[in-house]
C-alpha cells in the first residue's frame, strides 16, 4: 500500500486569532508544509473551494460560524469527505471534542499546543489519511472487480459463529443485505434440495479436517431464477484447529450457457440445425455397439441432391440454402423417431437407421425417402422440382465401423448416380473394389506433388492467319513410378474433390510461368502461356494476389499469361467472380473461357464477364465435317465471339477437314493433334527452334483461288469435265465418292460444287442437302440426264440446288453457268429467284 505523503503538503489554518495562525505557520513551514490561512469559517469554505488542502487545522471557538458548523459544511463540499480535519480545543473541553468528532472532525489537538511536536503529529495524521484513502480505493476497486467477474466471497469464524457475505455474493444469491443471517445454514438454503448434500458434505470435510473444495452447483434465487456457480473454499488453521473458513462463489451461468451453445454448434450444422459429421460419427459408433449387443441391423443412407449446383447457379445461394433447409425438414419427417438425419456438408445428407429387424426395412425407408422428393419445393417465388440419389450400406455386412459404413454408402451413391439419378443403390462388393482403387489413387496423389511425380506438357496454339505458334497451353500429367502416365480424367476430378487441386493448381501456375520465362529468355518473347484454373481453386484462393506473386517471382509480363476458366467457375457467385476477374484484368492477364458451348453459353451471359478469348470445345470440332448441328453450332460460336470482339481458339483439331472448316469460318487459332500433341518441355524446345508452323495454304490469310469440286461416280465423266474447264483458272478437286466429297469441302475453301445426281451410297441430292446444312455459302450445281428429273423435283422442293445442268452438257453454257455460280459465291448476295426456289435449269438446247 502506498502511504507516502504528498510533497509540500498544504495545510489550511482556520483561526480568528492572528497570533495562533502566525505561530502555526512558523512551526510548520520550516518542516516543509505550505500554509494557507483563514480567519473565519466563511473564509475557510471559500479557500477550500479554491483548492482542496491536504489537512485542515480548525479552531472550535470562532465568532460567526463556529468550528463545529464549519467542519460540517466542509464535509459536504466536493472532496471534503476524506480530508483530515483537526480541531483545536482547550485542554479540558471534553464536550467540545465530542461535538467536533460528531461534526466530522478526524482528530483534535489541545491548546496550548506543543509546537515542536505539531509537525510530527500532522505527518502521522496525513499518513493515516493516505492509508485510509488507499484502503477505500482498494475496496472500491475490489468491489468493481468482483462485480465484473461475478465473484462474491464469504467468511465464517468458528469461534463466534460470525459470518460475512460480500455484496456481490448477495447479488448472486438474489438476497438483500438485511435478508437474514450470513451463516452456512442460510447459504445451504439457497441451493435446490438435490444440490444441498453435495455442498454439505464438502463443507463438513472442510470444517473437520480443513480440506478445501472446488465444485459447481446451482443456487435458487428468491424470485425463482436459477444460477450456476463455481464454489471454492479453504480453511485457516492454527495447528490442527480450524479458526476461519472462507470461500468464493463465481456466477458462471452465462459461461455455462455459452459452453452448451458452443458444444451444440460444434455438433450441429448451422444452416439446417441437423447433426453434423462429428455428432453423426459419434452416434454411428454408439449404434454399432448397440447393434452388436441386440443382434439387430443398422443402415446408413447417403444422399445428395441431383443438379443442386444448377439451383445455386441459376437462382442464387439464398434459394439454395432455403432448399437445403426444406430438404432437412422433409427428411426428418420421413424417418422414424430415434433415427438420425445429419448433414455432411454441401448438399450431402446421411440418414442413420437403427434397430432394423432386417435389411429389407432399410430398403423400404430408402423408397420412402425418395418419395418425399416427388412433391415440388415451394421456396418463395420459386417452385423447384428436385430429386435425390441414395447410396446405402448395412451393418454388419457392408462394414463394422462408422468410417467403413460411410465409405461403402458413398460408393453405392456413386453407383446410383451412374444409373441415372433419382434412385437408390445398396452397396455390393464390386463397388468396394472401385472404392479401394479410388482410395489408393487418392493416397498416391497426396505424395505425387512432394515426390516430383507431376509434370507439365505443353500443347502449342497456332495462329490461323500466320500459321505460327503464338502460345502454349500447360497440361498436367502424373507419371506414377512403375505405372507410367495416369490419364488426367483419373486424378484431376479427385484432386478437385479432395481439395488437393489448391496446392497442385499453384504448382502448375508457378511451373508454367517459370518455363515461359525460360522461353522468353531464349528469344521467344512473343509466346503466351495458358493455365487452367479449377472452380475450387478460384473459390478458395485469392487468385489476383497469387497471380501477382507468381508473375513477380518469374518475371513474366502479365499479358503473356492466359487463365482458362470454365463456365462452372463463372457461375459460382457472379458478383464476387466479376470483382475477381476485373482485378485480374487490372493486372493485365488474358482471360479465356474454356469448353465454350457445353454449359450455359449465351450472348448475354458472355457480356457479364471481362473475357478475352473463347475456346470452342473439341466435341463441336469433331463433328464439323459431317454434322449439320456441329457445323452450325461452331459457326454460331465464332460469329458470336466476333460480335463481342473476342478471339476464338478451336480445341481438338485432328483432321485437315476440320482445319479447313475453321479457316473458312475465320476462326482465329487452333490447337490439337493435327498440328501437335502436348509435348514435354524438352520436345517443345526442339519444335520452337525448328520454327515449325502451318503451311500458308492451311491458313486463311492466303488470297482465295476459285475452288471447284466435281463429284461423279464415273471417272470418265470427271476427266471430261476437267478437260472442259482446264483453262478457266479454277483449282479443281474431284472425287467419285460422296463421303470423300464432304472431307474435301471441309479441308478446302470450295466455292462451287458440281455433282452428279445419281451415285451409289449417297445420292447427289443427299450430298447437296448436307452441304447446304453445313456450308450454306457454297453454291450447289447438279448434273444429270433427263431420266433423273425426279431428282430435280426433290431438289427444288428442298432448295438444295442453285442450278441444274443436264447431260450431255454444252461446254460454253457449262462455263458460263459455273462462272455465274462463282460470282454468286463471291458476292454473297442472294439473286432474285429465276424459277421455283431460285433454281435455274439449263440444257444444251437452252
Amino acid at each position: 500500500m502506498n502511504t507516502a505523503l504528498p510533497p509540500q503538503a498544504l495545510v489550511l489554518v482556520v483561526d480568528d486569532d492572528t497570533m495562533t495562525r502566525i505561530l502555526v505557520t512558523e512551526a510548520l513551514e520550516p518542516e516543509g508544509f505550505r500554509i494557507e490561512e483563514a480567519a473565519s469559517g466563511l473564509e475557510a469554505l471559500a479557500a477550500f473551494q479554491r483548492g482542496v488542502p491536504d489537512l485542515i487545522l480548525l479552531d472550535v471557538a470562532m465568532p460567526g460560524m463556529s468550528g463545529f458548523e464549519c467542519c460540517a459544511q466542509l464535509r459536504l463540499l466536493p472532496g471534503g469527505a476524506h480530508v483530515p480535519i483537526v480541531v483545536l480545543t482547550g485542554n479540558d473541553d471534553d464536550d467540545s471534542i465530542k461535538q467536533a468528532l460528531e461534526a466530522g472532525a478526524s482528530d483534535f489537538i489541545s491548546k496550548p499546543m506543543q509546537w515542536r511536536l505539531l509537525a510530527h503529529r500532522l505527518r502521522y495524521l496525513l499518513r493515516a489519511s493516505s492509508a485510509l484513502t488507499e484502503l477505500n480505493r482498494i475496496q472500491e476497486s475490489l468491489s468493481h472487480a468482483q462485480a465484473l467477474a461475478r465473484l462474491g466471497n464469504w467468511e465464517y469464524r468458528l469461534a463466534d459463529g460470525d459470518g460475512y457475505w460480500s455484496p456481490e455474493l448477495l447479488r448472486i444469491l438474489g438476497l438483500d443485505a438485511d435478508s437474514g443471517p450470513t451463516s452456512f445454514e442460510r447459504l445451504l438454503q439457497c441451493l435446490p434440495e438435490d444440490q444441498r448434500p453435495l455442498l454439505l458434505e464438502a463443507f463438513m470435510e472442510l470444517h473437520a479436517s480443513g480440506t478445501g473444495y472446488s465444485l459447481e452447483h446451482r443456487v435458487q434465487q428468491q424470485d425463482g431464477g436459477e444460477r450456476i456457480v463455481f464454489h471454492q473454499a479453504e480453511a485457516v488453521r492454527e495447528g490442527r484447529q480450524v479458526l476461519l473458513m472462507r470461500g468464493t462463489m463465481q456466477d458462471i451461468t452465462e459461461r455455462k450457457r455459452q459452453e452448451l451453445r458452443i458444444e451444440y454448434l460444434a455438433n450441429h450444422d448451422a444452416l439446417t440445425d441437423l447433426p453434423n459429421r462429428q455428432l453423426l460419427n459419434d452416434r454411428i459408433g454408439q449404434a454399432i455397439v448397440h447393434a452388436r449387443r441386440s443382434g439387430l441391423y443398422l443402415a446408413t443412407l447417403m444422399l445428395d441432391l441431383d443438379r443442386f449446383k444448377f439451383v445455386n447457379d441459376s437462382y442464387g445461394h439464398p434459394v439454395g440454402d432455403a432448399l437445403l433447409q426444406e430438404v432437412a425438414r422433409r427428411l426428418q419427417h420421413a424417418v422414424r423417431e430415434g433415427d438420425t438425419v445429419a448433414r455432411q456438408g454441401g448438399d450431402e445428407f446421411v440418414i442413420l437407421l437403427t434397430d432394423l429387424p432386417d435389411s429389407d426395412t432399410a430398403e423400404d425407408i430408402a423408397k420412402k425417402v425418395l418419395a418425399v422428393f416427388a412433391e415440388p419445393f415451394s421456396l418463395g417465388e420459386h417452385t423447384l422440382h428436385v430429386s435425390t440419389s441414395i447410396g446405402a450400406s448395412v451393418f454388419p455386412a457392408d462394414g463394422d465401423s462408422g468410417d467403413t459404413l460411410l465409405k461403402t454408402a458413398d460408393a453405392a451413391l456413386y453407383s446410383a448416380k451412374d444409373k441415372g439419378r433419382n434412385a437408390y443403390q445398396f452397396y455390393n462388393h464390386k463397388m468396394g473394389v472401385l472404392v479401394e482403387e479410388r482410395a489408393e489413387i487418392e493416397h498416391a496423389l497426396h505424395q505425387a506433388l512432394a515426390q516430383g511425380e507431376l509434370e507439365l506438357h505443353y500443347q502449342p496454339k497456332v495462329n490461323l492467319v500466320s500459321g505460327k505458334i503464338y502460345g502454349m497451353e500447360a497440361l498436367l500429367r502424373w507419371r506414377r513410378p512403375g505405372i507410367g502416365l495416369v490419364p488426367p480424367d483419373r486424378f484431376i476430378p479427385l484432386a478437385e474433390e479432395t481439395g488437393m487441386i489448391i496446392a497442385i493448381g499453384e504448382w502448375v501456375l508457378r511451373t508454367a510461368c517459370a518455363q515461359l520465362g525460360v522461353w522468353h529468355a531464349y528469344g521467344f518473347a512473343h509466346l503466351t502461356m495458358a493455365v487452367n484454373v479449377s472452380a475450387r481453386q478460384f473459390r478458395q484462393v485469392d487468385m489476383p494476389q497469387l497471380v501477382r506473386a507468381v508473375l513477380a517471382d518469374c518475371g513474366v509480363p502479365a499479358h503473356c499469361l492466359e487463365l482458362e476458366l470454365t463456365e462452372s467457375v463463372l457461375m459460382q457467385n457472379r458478383d464476387l467472380v466479376v470483382r475477381a476477374l476485373e482485378q485480374l484484368k487490372e493486372i493485365g492477364v488474358t482471360l479465356a473461357l474454356d469448353d465454350f458451348g457445353t454449359g450455359y453459353s449465351s450472348l448475354s451471359y458472355l457480356k457479364q464477364f471481362p473475357i478475352d478469348v473463347v475456346k470452342i470445345d473439341q466435341s463441336f470440332i469433331h463433328d464439323v465435317t459431317d454434322s449439320v448441328d456441329g457445323a452450325s453450332l461452331t459457326r454460331s460460336i465464332i460469329a458470336m465471339a466476333k460480335s463481342l470482339h473476342l478471339a476464338t481458339v478451336a480445341e481438338g483439331v485432328e483432321t485437315e477437314g476440320q482445319l479447313g472448316f475453321l479457316n473458312t469460318n475465320h476462326c482465329d487459332a487452333m490447337q490439337g493433334y493435327y498440328f501437335s500433341r502436348p509435348l514435354p518441355g524438352a520436345e517443345m524446345d526442339l519444335m520452337l527452334y525448328a520454327g515449325t508452323r502451318l503451311p500458308p495454304e492451311s491458313c486463311h490469310a492466303v488470297a482465295p483461288q476459285r475452288v471447284l469440286l466435281l463429284v461423279d461416280d464415273e471417272e470418265h465423266i470427271l476427266s471430261a469435265l476437267r478437260r472442259s474447264l482446264r483453262k478457266e483458272g479454277y483449282q479443281i478437286l474431284s472425287t467419285t465418292n460422296a463421303q470423300e466429297a464432304l472431307e474435301l469441302v471441309a479441308s478446302h475453301a470450295v466455292g462451287v460444287i458440281l455433282t452428279d445426281a445419281r451415285m451409289p451410297g449417297m445420292s447427289g441430292n443427299e450430298l447437296l442437302r448436307r452441304i447446304k446444312g453445313i456450308y450454306p455459302e457454297i453454291v450447289r450445281v447438279m448434273l444429270s440426264g433427263y431420266p433423273e428429273l425426279h431428282s430435280v423435283t426433290a431438289a427444288i422442293n428442298e432448295g438444295s440446288v442453285y442450278k441444274f445442268i443436264t447431260k450431255p452438257w454444252d461446254e460454253t453454257l457449262l462455263k458460263d453457268h459455273l462462272l455465274e455460280a462463282f460470282l454468286r459465291f463471291e458476292s454473297g448476295v442472294q439473286r432474285p429467284p429465276r424459277g421455283p426456289h431460285g433454281i435455274e435449269i439449263s440444257n444444251r438446247a437452252a
